[in-house]
C-alpha cells in the first residue's frame, strides 16, 4: 500500500498544505497567505487544525512539518522572519499522528533530491532565495542536519563585515545582499516579474541587477567551496526566472571557486517550484527517526 503523508511548508509570507503521497505527488493542496509582520504563531497552527479536521486523513501516516528556522524535534528554537520562536508544536497542532519537523529548505532540498535527482548525485545542495535565503545539504544521500538542526544556515553566513543589519542582530548576513527581499530594495521594484521585465528595458535595472548577481555569485561560492557540492539547485521565487540569469550567474562562480581544476559546476533552477517545501516535508520521515508514536 503506497503511504500518504500530509507537508507542511511554513513560509515568511504563507502556509501551504498538502496530502502527498510517497512518490510525491500531490493529492490535494491549500495555500493561505498572511502578513509575516503581524501573524501569530496560534494563528499560523489553526490553518494547519482547519485542514486536519475538515480532510479525511484516515490513511495519513504522519505529518512532516518545514519552518523557516530552527527546529529540535517538534520544537521551533528560533525563526528570523517570523514569531515563531520557543514554539512546542504538539501544544498547537491537534494530532495523534507522528510528526517530523525541519528546517524549510531541508524540505526543499528533500524533495527536489528525492523525487528528480537521487538516482545521479550523492553530495547536493539547495538554495532558496525568497524573503530571506535558506540551505539545504545532502552528504553522501544524507540530510545534514547538525547537532542542534541548525547546519547549512547559509542566509547569516557574513558576506560584508559590518554591513547590512539583518533581523538575526548581525550585520552583513548573505540574505540582505542576495534574497528577494534585498533585489527589490536594490531596484526599488516590487515583485520580481516587474523586475525581469525592466531588466531588458531599463540600463540602471540591469546594473543593479548584475551588482545582485555578483553577491549572489558570492555567497554561493562560498557553499559550494564548503561542501564540494556535485550539483547546486537554486529554488524560491527567484527559481521561476532562473532561464533569465543561471548561466551568467553560474560563470561568475566558476570564476571566483577554489577548485578550478577538477570541479564541474553542475547548476539548475528546481523544477518543483512552490510544491517542494510541501513534497519535501510529507517526505521527513524518510530522512528523520521517529519523533513521536
Amino acid at each position: 500500500m503506497i503511504d500518504i503523508n500530509i507537508g507542511v511548508d511554513i513560509g515568511g509570507n504563507h502556509i501551504g498544505i498538502g496530502i502527498v503521497n510517497e512518490q510525491g505527488e500531490i493529492l490535494k493542496k491549500e495555500i493561505t497567505d498572511y502578513d509575516n509582520e503581524t501573524i501569530k504563531a496560534e494563528e499560523i497552527f489553526r490553518i494547519l487544525n482547519r485542514f486536519l479536521e475538515t480532510n479525511n486523513t484516515s490513511k495519513v501516516k504522519s505529518i512532516g512539518i518545514g519552518v523557516p528556522g530552527i527546529a529540535s524535534g517538534t520544537h521551533i528554537d528560533y525563526t528570523c522572519n517570523l514569531p515563531l520562536s520557543n514554539i512546542e508544536i504538539r501544544d498547537l497542532v491537534k494530532t495523534k499522528l507522528p510528526i517530523y519537523v525541519s528546517n524549510d529548505a531541508n524540505c526543499a532540498a528533500i524533495a527536489e533530491y528525492q523525487v528528480t535527482d537521487n538516482k545521479f548525485y550523492n553530495n547536493y545542495g539547495f538554495v532558496t532565495i525568497g524573503t530571506g535565503i535558506g540551505a539545504g545539504v545532502i552528504l553522501n544521500g544524507n540530510l545534514l542536519e547538525g547537532s542542534t538542526g541548525a547546519a547549512a544556515e547559509l542566509g547569516h553566513m557574513i558576506i560584508e563585515k559590518d554591513g547590512l543589519k539583518c533581523r538575526c542582530g548581525r550585520q552583513g548576513c548573505f540574505e540582505q545582499y542576495a534574497s528577494v527581499t534585498a533585489l527589490k530594495r536594490k531596484t526599488n521594484l516590487d515583485s520580481l516579474k516587474e523586475i525581469f521585465y525592466m531588466l531588458e528595458r531599463n540600463e540602471s535595472i540591469q546594473k543593479a541587477f548584475d551588482e545582485y548577481l555578483n553577491d549572489l555569485a558570492e555567497g554561493l561560492t562560498n557553499f559550494i567551496n564548503l561542501y564540494d557540492l556535485e550539483m547546486l539547485v537554486i529554488g524560491g521565487s527567484l527559481s521561476e526566472y532562473g532561464y533569465k540569469y543561471i548561466m551568467k550567474l553560474k560563470s561568475m562562480i566558476l570564476s571566483k571557486i577554489y577548485n578550478k581544476f577538477t570541479y564541474e559546476l553542475n547548476m539548475k533552477p528546481a523544477v518543483l517550484g512552490n510544491d517542494a517545501g510541501i513534497i519535501g516535508a510529507s517526505l521527513l520521515k524518510e530522512y528523520k527517526g521517529s519523533i513521536y508514536d
